[in-house]
This record gives C-alpha cells, sequence and structure tokens, in this order.
C-alpha cells in the first residue's frame, strides 16, 4: 500500500480493510488476556505482601495496645482506690458526727473510759493492800 492510498480525496485516513481490523483486534484481546494473567501473577504477590504488612503493623500496634491498656488499668486502679479512701472518710466523718449527736458513745470514748477503770483498779488495789498491812 502506498503513503497516497492511506488517505481519501479529503486527507482523512481511509478505513483498515476487515483483515487488518481483525488482526488488530486479535492483538487487543491478546493484550488483555496478557494483562490479567500478569495482574493475576503479581496480584497474588501483592496480596501476600500486603497480608504479611498487616501482620506486622497488627503485631505492633497489639503490644502498643497491651502497654496502653496495662498502665490505664493503673491509673483506674490508682483512682478507684483513692475514690474509696475518700468515700470510707467521708462515711466515717458522718457517722462519727452523727453518733455524737446522738449522744452514743465513740471507740475513744470507750478506750478512754477503760483507761480510767485500769487506773481506778490500781488505786483500789493500793488502797486495799494497805487496809490490809494495818
Amino acid at each position: 500500500m502506498s503513503d497516497q492510498s492511506k488517505f481519501d480525496a479529503r486527507g482523512r485516513v481511509k478505513s483498515a480493510p476487515t483483515k487488518d481490523l481483525r488482526k488488530y483486534t486479535q492483538q487487543i484481546w491478546l493484550a488483555g488476556l496478557g494483562a490479567f494473567s500478569r495482574a493475576e501473577e503479581e496480584g497474588g504477590k501483592l496480596f501476600d505482601n500486603l497480608v504479611k504488612v498487616g501482620e506486622e503493623l497488627e503485631n505492633k500496634t497489639r503490644e502498643i495496645a497491651d502497654v496502653t491498656a496495662h498502665d490505664l488499668k493503673d491509673k483506674v486502679i490508682e483512682k478507684a482506690s483513692d475514690t474509696r479512701e475518700k468515700v470510707e472518710r467521708a462515711i466515717d466523718e458522718r457517722l462519727h458526727s452523727t453518733l455524737g449527736r446522738l449522744g452514743i458513745p465513740s471507740q475513744k470514748d470507750f478506750e478512754s473510759l477503760s483507761e480510767r477503770m485500769d487506773q481506778l483498779t490500781k488505786v483500789i488495789e493500793q488502797l486495799a493492800e494497805q487496809l490490809k498491812k494495818r
């Protein structure tokens, strides 16, 4: 085919004959199959690599999450302990105040009374011994 036979009178490219069209169609089809095959082969490798990267990231993330969870647990336990102690102190103070208003003696009152009784018992025993000696 000469250079002039490729163009029509207006300078446009003439239509390719049917034989050439089939050849190009076949080549396009084969190129598509080749691309699909290559994508399938490399896609599997890419998938395996992505899984490996994902596993590594998961392990790093799990380690960070474990450390963070442990630290958070310690902080929560510490705060809960502080809160419990504050609540216990508040309850003790309220209870002591209420018992005092009702006139019910406290543990300290009983301990003080017990000490005074021990002292009185000693004095009585000393006086009893002095009386025996007379």
